[in-house]
């Protein structure tokens, strides 16, 4: 399959000082805001979206053996790095910057070897104190085949957008790219800024005038759903066989995936949307733009459906120092033809698929980090809390005795 990308001159170097802890120094990079990626030659364009590594220094070869057999199954023409790409908490990565760069160096190797252009998105697990996420993109950005614009919006970092171009030399296929924000324990009542959905809607509205007026057909990925992400589902009896509870405002409920709105993909949790992210899909719906939309954040989620005319799915979860969803672990993959951009075609690629290889049995759920770091945290904090209690028992001991002492 031919793959082209096309580096126009002039990009813009970042001018900005990232002061890192631990990293010897700010890190110079440019930006790829002018990068180009077009259709192959037979009029094809196939991108993979992965999501969720969410590991240390030292990440998983379980990870790092699914990216590359499913990289060599289907030979996407880009890569998209959906989120939570790092493991913010992991020991390893609190310890130094270095350790951030040598997990990022890992499971970008397979892709950078295949000269693959690849896009990154930030998750709730991406920012670590070592290296913020500024310093973190300044780092992608070094590395071959990085797509994209800081575009520093708030606290969110990487709002872009890359065009796909036909082989005519004109926009077939638009892809946004959003940081949804959240935080390392939880996105409950995260939403995206106003800031964000402005920007969207200014750049979406120049597109379309750039394109004679009509929008050109557009794909987001971000790391957290949107709440509509729950129209997928029915609400069933919480005895129904293979029910699984909602999070946050659904935590009282419990689902099944919606036949009547489901084209493929499993549920394996309640999904943890956006809670307040309604007016990015309303925004969505107004631009007219947006055909679908691509997931991670939960990771035995696999499933696809259409909401309102626009297409919601999750990608999984490459991850095996988090929990995931056994043999289902995976990436998903679309396909897109120029004629016909919006008759594109998606589908889950997963372990199983792959090879017949056992994974490790305290790998397949719960991840390494349950099974060792965790129980570190545990550790520490136990040690904390009863370091506070004994501060506190000596405490009251002397103020008796000053009492005592007084009488």
């Amino acid at each position: 399959m031919m793959r082209t990308l096309k580096f126009k001159l002039g990009v813009a170097a970042l001018a900005t000082l990232f002061a890192l802890t631990a990293c010897g120094g700010p890190v110079p990079a440019t930006d790829s805001a002018n990068d180009l990626l077009h259709f192959n030659q037979d009029g094809t364009f196939k991108i993979m979206s992965i999501s969720d590594i969410q590991d240390g220094a030292d990440v998983s070869p379980y990870a790092i053996k699914l990216i590359t057999m499913a990289l060599d199954a289907e030979s996407p023409d880009m890569v998209v790095l959906n989120g939570d790409n790092i493991l913010d908490w992991s020991p390893s990565l609190l310890a130094s910057g270095a350790n951030v760069k040598k997990s990022i160096d890992t499971f970008t190797a397979p892709i950078v070897a295949r000269n693959i252009p690849f896009a990154v998105v930030f998750g709730n697990h991406d920012y670590t104190v070592p290296m913020n996420k500024p310093a973190q993109w300044a780092y992608y950005q070094s590395i071959p085949g990085a797509l994209g614009a800081m575009n520093q919006i708030g606290d969110r970092v990487g709002n872009y957008n890359v065009t796909v171009q036909n082989t005519s030399g004109q926009p077939a296929l638009n892809l946004w790219f959003f940081d949804s924000g959240g935080s390392t324990l939880s996105a409950l009542g995260t939403d995206m800024l106003p800031a964000q959905l402005d920007w969207y809607k200014t750049t979406a509205d120049q597109i379309k005038q750039q394109n004679g007026g009509s929008a050109v057909p557009s794909v987001v990925f971000q790391h957290i759903p949107v709440p509509q992400i729950y129209d997928l589902l029915k609400q069933v009896d919480k005895s129904t066989p293979g029910a699984v509870q909602g999070s946050g405002v659904n935590s009282g409920n419990y689902y099944l995936l919606d036949d009547a709105t489901i084209s493929d993909g499993t549920l394996g949790e309640g999904p943890c949307p956006l809670e307040q992210g309604q007016a990015e899909f309303e925004a969505w719906l107004q631009q007219g733009d947006v055909m679908a939309a691509v997931f991670g954040h939960d990771h035995a989620n696999s499933f696809h459906g259409t909401v309102q005319g626009i297409q919601l799915m999750y990608d999984s979860s490459v991850g095996f120092d988090a929990y995931g969803n056994g043999y289902l672990h995976g990436v998903r993959v679309l396909e897109f033809n120029q004629d016909d951009v919006t008759a594109f075609t998606t589908h889950m690629i997963t372990w199983k698929d792959l090879t017949d290889e056992t994974i490790p049995a305290d790998l397949m759920y719960d991840g390494a980090f349950a099974h060792g770091a965790m129980y570190g945290y545990f550790v520490v904090a136990g040690v904390i809390v009863l370091g506070v209690v004994a501060l506190i028992v000596l405490g009251v001991i002397k103020v008796r005795k000053r009492i005592k002492n007084r009488h």
